[in-house]
């Protein structure tokens, strides 16, 4: 299976400006962008479980046009834990500002939180990342700010449950399923030598 590390070149998720009313009218437009592998990202790979949802909003601001990408995603991973195959559902949103402008001449920056029950949610009120261009006249290509906010929503670890006990370190034995006899029997065997050393 592939692995990725950019965005799959198969996606394809551009809109065109023409498309975009100056009247204010807002644009939308929905995108379902296949994954064929998993993603290598924290050091880990997350396997799609369900394509990539991309939903669009577009409209000018002015002589701008800002345009909104949300993501929603299923994932499967290793718990950091135990090791067990976990679920993981995302949903996340940055916006973009196309401006003609400088980019200095803009406040550029990206905010974003992550809701509850284990799930990614953008912030609406967040600021927005500011993007020059040279013209309106064109394609907007968003394969690349579409993986940059799937990726910005990843979480470094994910947990089966939020009480997960993990493995044992000893023997390896799932603590979730019930404890183990390592402990009573006086802990790593590995370290006696230690205690060997000691006495004498």
């Amino acid at each position: 299976m592939k692995v990725y590390v950019e965005p799959p070149p198969e996606w394809d998720c551009g809109i065109l400006s023409s498309r975009i009313r100056r009247n204010g009218e807002l644009y939308e437009e929905t995108f379902e962008l296949p994954m064929n592998g998993s993603i290598d990202h924290w050091g880990q790979l997350y396997a799609p479980a369900s394509p990539v949802t991309a939903s669009v909003e577009a409209n000018y601001a002015g002589e701008r046009i800002l345009i909104k990408v949300r993501v929603s995603a299923r994932f499967s991973l290793p718990c950091s834990r135990c090791l067990k195959e976990t679920g993981l559902a995302i949903v996340g949103d940055l916006r973009y500002l196309f401006t003609l402008r400088p980019a200095r001449s803009e406040q550029t920056s990206v905010k974003g939180k992550k809701g509850e029950d284990g799930d990614s949610s953008g912030d609406d009120d967040g600021d927005v990342d500011v993007i020059p261009i040279d013209s309106f006249e064109t394609e907007f290509d968003l394969k690349q700010y579409v993986w940059e906010t799937l990726l910005l929503f990843l979480p470094e670890r994910v947990l089966c449950s939020e009480d997960c006990r993990g493995l044992c370190q000893i023997c390896g034995k799932d603590l979730n399923e019930g404890d183990c006899s390592c402990r009573e029997e006086g802990g790593d065997p590995r370290f006696a030598v230690l205690g060997d050393i000691g006495a004498n």
